[in-house]
């Protein structure tokens, strides 16, 4: 049987970038761990966050193709190169299920859909419910679902006076476990 090499890992720091916005992608890569902040900047030099990538999520193009947004390191990570169109198939699915969310829910229920989005993705249990382990400021929750901070305030406060989830902290979010209770009937 033949030496069976390691896959290279690729480390990122807190704070670099392995990606930016319309510089050549150095490879495809799967995280294998860490945290990463996706951003890009318009041309009138506004940055949106457009979503937070943790384990398991894809990051870069193949054959040094631009980047359409930037990918910053919020956590120390390690990505493991990929090959083929998986990680570009999920990415196309998260982007359409994001911006179907922006064209067909109102403010509040797309704050509580992404919130419940990163909670699953990237949470960890908590009490009471699944902690998102990153701040996010209202600027930045409102910049991820297209609205304005004044209008994620009511939303967040709204979700807060439901049970949905708490805030602990600014900026820190736990989404409260929904239980559902199973009964004799159908």
């Amino acid at each position: 049987m033949g030496v069976v090499e390691p896959l290279p890992l690729v480390i990122v720091r807190t704070g670099q970038t392995p990606m930016r916005q319309d510089e050549p992608c150095a490879d495809q890569w799967v995280i294998d761990s860490g945290l990463f902040a996706i951003s890009l900047v318009d041309s009138d030099g506004r940055t949106m966050l457009l979503d937070l990538l943790g384990a398991g999520d894809g990051l870069g193009l193949p054959d040094g193709l631009p980047a359409a947004w930037t990918a910053t390191a919020l956590r120390p990570g390690r990505l493991r190169p990929t090959v083929g169109m998986d990680g570009l198939a999920a990415t196309a699915a998260r982007l359409a299920s994001i911006a179907t969310e922006l064209a067909w829910f109102d403010i509040a229920d797309r704050v509580e859909r992404r919130l419940l989005d990163l909670a699953t993705r990237l949470g960890r249990p908590a009490p009471g419910g699944t902690l998102i382990p990153v701040r996010l400021t209202q600027d930045e929750l409102a910049s991820m679902v297209g609205a304005t901070r004044e209008s994620v305030n009511r939303a967040v406060r709204g979700l807060v006076a439901r049970g949905s989830i708490d805030v602990r902290g600014r900026g820190r979010y736990v989404v409260r476990t929904q239980l559902r209770l199973v009964g004799d009937d159908p």
